[in-house]
């Protein structure tokens, strides 16, 4: 049953979704655009690690544009391949998200912001979670597309936040044990 709606980063009630961080489509990035990504990925990572929230992934048609490298899965409770363009079309990452319904807001990162970035979290709305897209942790192959489509779901009330954002407001304060640890790797 949905709560109440989360305006707020949560860290005890997320889950970081990384969506298709498969080399095929990250390689069709402009080289900076994909470093940035990688480097907020990573950022993120390492905060989920440290904080406990779950990390899942999604691999768009693995069969035809290739797994995820080994590097982006190891640290996943679980990655599930996909061919729909939302991730909750995926009926296993569903069900993973209603076993773990104590976990409302879902941190969304990966590619493309236009397709499966904006459909899944439009999809995360309508069904009672709340949405997070990263906005620099995710990217498109035409950084137009990305634009429009962060605007598209902040008109539909998505929250869009920087991973930096993310990072101060899931601790809170510059006391907290992981601030001194993980601080460096957001500058």
């Amino acid at each position: 049953m949905p709560g109440p709606r989360l305006t707020h980063i949560q860290a005890e009630q997320a889950v970081l979704l990384l969506v298709d961080l498969q080399d095929r489509l990250l390689n069709t990035l402009a080289p900076q655009t994909r470093h940035l990504l990688l480097r907020r990925v990573d950022a993120l990572v390492a905060l989920c690690q440290r904080l406990s929230v779950p990390i899942l992934a999604t691999a768009q048609y693995p069969e035809g544009l290739g797994p995820l490298p080994p590097e982006r899965t190891a640290p996943c409770a679980a990655v599930f391949a996909k061919t729909s363009f939302s991730c909750l079309g995926q009926a296993d990452l569903r069900h993973w998200l209603l076993a773990h319904d104590d976990r409302r807001q879902i941190w969304l990162a990966g590619v493309e912001t236009h397709v499966c970035v904006v459909q899944t979290a439009l999809d995360l709305e309508t069904e009672g979670w709340r949405a997070v897209v990263v906005e620099d942790a995710c990217a498109s192959r035409d950084p137009g597309h990305r634009d429009s489509a962060l605007t598209r779901l902040r008109q539909a009330g998505v929250l869009v936040a920087p991973a930096e954002s993310i990072f101060y407001e899931s601790l809170g304060d510059a006391r907290h044990p992981a601030f001194r640890e993980l601080a460096p790797q957001w500058r």
